[in-house]
C-alpha cells in the first residue's frame, strides 16, 4: 500500500487527503516514517479539498526536511518536490516573500541536478512553473505570471496532476481578466470547469480564482442580483479560508459598490485590509483595495478622504491597478477637464500596452474632458475607442460615474457617426437609460414593490430590506426583480436612479 502511495499521491493527496491520511496511519509508523515520500505526501495532504488547517501541513514539512537531511543522498525529486509544495503552503499561509525564495531554490536544483529522469523532471518543472505564476499573480507580476502559468498549462495534460491543472486554469482566467481580455477568461474558466468535473476542486481554493474571476465578469456585466448572488455563494465557498479570501471579499465590495451599497463596500474592503495583515511582499490587491476605496469615499462626498486613500499610490504593471483614472475622474467632476487629461497622460503614452480592462473609462473620461474643453473631435475619437473596447468586453461599467447630461451627449454624437454593429447595439443598450422624465410605467409598481424601491434607495441589502419587512430574501429577491423589469433597469444602480427620477424614491 505505501509503494502505492509513493506512487499516486499527487494525484490523491489534494482531493482526497483525509483519506489519504487515514490509509496511511492505519500502518505501523515505524513502517513509513523513514519514507520522505510518505511524509511529503502528508504534509501535502492538508492542502486538500475540505481541509481545515493550512498550517497543519508545517510539522509534516518539517518531518520531510529532517528526513532529507538525514540522508545527503536522498533523491532530487524528494528535495526539489519538497521546496516547490512547501512554497505552495507557504504561500496559501501568506508567507509570498518565503515561498518565492523556496522556489528559486527549486529552480536551480532542477536546472542543476542531472541525475533526474526526464519525465519527472518535467512533472516537477510543471509544478514549479504553477507556484511561481501564482506568486506572481499575488504581487501583481501579471507578465511574468503568465509566462510561468503558460509554461504549466503547457505541461499539465501530462505532467500535472487534476487539481493543480485546475489551479492553473483558475489563475489565467484571473490575469486574462486583469489584462481585459475577457473572452479569454471564461475559455479558462471553462477548461477549469471541465477538469474539476465530477469533483468538488471548483468549490475550493484550486478552483477560488476561477469562481472571483466569473464573479468580476457578471460584475462588469451588470448581471441581474439574482445571477451575481448565486455567484457570489460559489466564490465565498471556494475562497474560505485559503489564499484567495481577500481577493473575494473584494470582489464583492466591488459589487455593492456598483449596486449603490456604499457603506457595505467600505467594510468589506475593511476585512480585505485584515485579510491582507498577514502576508509577506506588495500585494498588488492593496493597491486596488485603496483605488476602490477612494471611489466609494468620492461617491459618498468624502472628496478629502478619497484623495487620502490614493498618496504615493504608484500605478501596477499596465496599469491595472490605475489611480490615475480615479484621480481624473475626481479632476473631471470637480470641473477641471485639463487637470483630468494632464492626470491620464502616462495612461495614454502607455498605449496598448495599458490594460483593457480599464482603458475603456481612461477614454471615456477623456472623451468627456475633451468635450468640456470644446476639442469635438479629438472627443468623439477618444469616446469611440471607448465604445469599442466596452462593446467588446459585454460592459457597460465605463459609463457609470458620467453625469448624465455629459454621457447623453457623448452618446448621441456617437449614434449620429457610423459605428460597428457591436457598437451600436452598445449603444441602444446605454441610451436605453435614457432621463426617466420621458418614462412612462405601462405596469406601475405595487406598493410593497414602492416600499422596497425605498429602501434600495438608502442602500439597504437585501437581508436588511427582507429583515424590515419581515418577509424571507428570496421574496424580496422576487420583488426586485419585477421592479427591474417595470422599470426597464439592468442594476440596481439603474433602478435607483430611475425611481428617484421618477419620484418614487428619495436620491
Amino acid at each position: 500500500m505505501l509503494d502505492t502511495v509513493e506512487r499516486m499521491w499527487p494525484q490523491i493527496a489534494p482531493i482526497q487527503g483525509a483519506r489519504l491520511r487515514e490509509a496511511v496511519r492505519s500502518v505501523p509508523e515505524s513502517e513509513w516514517r523513514g519514507r520522505a515520500r510518505i511524509l511529503l505526501a502528508l504534509a501535502v495532504s492538508h492542502r486538500s479539498i475540505g481541509s481545515t488547517s493550512r498550517s497543519a501541513a508545517l510539522p509534516w514539512f518539517r518531518a520531510v526536511d529532517k528526513n532529507i537531511k538525514a540522508d545527503p543522498e536522498s533523491p532530487i525529486d524528494v528535495r526539489a518536490g519538497y521546496l516547490v509544495h512547501f512554497a505552495a503552503t507557504l504561500r496559501t499561509l501568506g508567507d509570498v516573500n518565503a515561498a518565492r525564495t523556496h522556489l528559486e531554490t527549486a529552480r536551480a536544483m532542477i536546472e542543476q541536478d542531472t541525475s533526474l529522469e526526464i519525465s519527472r523532471r518535467i512533472d516537477l518543472s510543471a509544478s514549479f512553473s504553477l507556484q511561481l505564476g501564482l506568486v506572481r499573480v499575488h504581487l501583481g507580476a501579471y507578465d511574468e505570471a503568465l509566462f510561468a502559468l503558460s509554461l504549466a498549462e503547457g505541461l499539465a495534460s501530462e505532467h500535472l496532476p487534476t487539481a493543480e491543472r485546475v489551479e492553473c486554469h483558475s489563475a489565467l482566467a484571473y490575469v486574462a481578466f486583469q489584462f481585459g481580455d475577457f473572452a479569454r477568461a471564461e475559455r479558462q474558466i471553462e477548461l477549469a470547469a471541465q477538469q474539476a468535473d465530477g469533483t468538488e476542486l471548483l468549490r475550493s481554493g484550486f478552483g477560488a480564482l476561477a469562481q472571483i474571476t466569473r464573479f468580476h465578469l457578471l460584475i462588469e456585466r451588470d448581471a441581474v442580483p439574482h445571477d451575481l448572488e448565486t455567484q457570489l455563494r460559489d466564490v465565498r465557498v471556494a475562497s474560505r479560508g485559503t489564499e484567495w479570501e481577500a481577493h473575494a471579499a473584494f470582489a464583492e465590495a466591488l459589487a455593492r459598490h456598483a449596486a449603490g451599497s456604499e457603506i457595505e463596500a467600505l467594510d468589506l474592503l475593511g476585512r480585505v485590509t485584515r485579510l491582507l495583515a498577514s502576508f509577506t511582499g506588495d500585494q498588488v490587491l492593496d493597491s486596488a483595495s485603496r483605488i476602490l476605496r477612494s471611489e466609494v469615499l468620492r461617491t459618498l462626498g468624502e472628496v478629502v478622504e478619497a484623495r487620502r486613500a490614493m498618496v504615493d499610490l504608484e500605478p501596477g504593471q499596465h496599469h491595472v491597478t490605475c489611480p490615475a483614472r480615479v484621480g481624473a475622474l475626481a479632476s473631471f467632476l470637480l470641473g477641471d477637464p485639463q487637470a483630468a487629461l494632464d492626470t491620464l497622460a502616462d495612461c495614454i503614452a502607455l498605449g496598448d500596452l495599458h490594460s483593457d480592462r480599464v482603458r475603456a473609462q481612461i477614454f471615456a473620461i477623456v472623451a468627456a474632458a475633451q468635450d468640456d474643453l470644446g476639442n469635438r473631435v479629438a472627443s468623439n475619437i477618444a469616446f469611440d475607442r471607448s465604445l469599442l473596447m466596452s462593446a467588446t468586453n459585454g460592459t457597460t461599467w465605463a459609463y457609470r460615474p458620467l453625469p448624465h447630461e455629459v454621457l447623453d451627449s457623448l452618446l448621441t454624437r456617437a449614434a449620429d457617426r457610423e459605428q460597428p454593429a457591436r457598437v451600436a447595439a452598445l449603444l441602444e443598450r446605454l441610451q436605453g437609460t435614457t432621463p426617466a422624465e420621458t418614462v412612462v410605467l405601462a405596469d406601475p409598481l405595487s406598493e410593497r414593490e414602492l416600499v422596497i424601491v425605498r429602501h434600495l434607495a438608502t442602500g439597504a441589502t437585501l437581508n436588511q430590506i427582507g429583515n424590515e419587512l419581515f418577509i424571507s430574501v428570496n421574496t424580496v429577491k422576487s420583488h426586485v426583480r419585477s421592479i427591474y423589469r417595470k422599470l426597464g433597469a439592468t442594476n440596481r444602480r439603474e433602478a435607483i436612479a430611475l425611481a428617484v427620477q421618477l419620484g418614487l424614491a428619495d436620491g
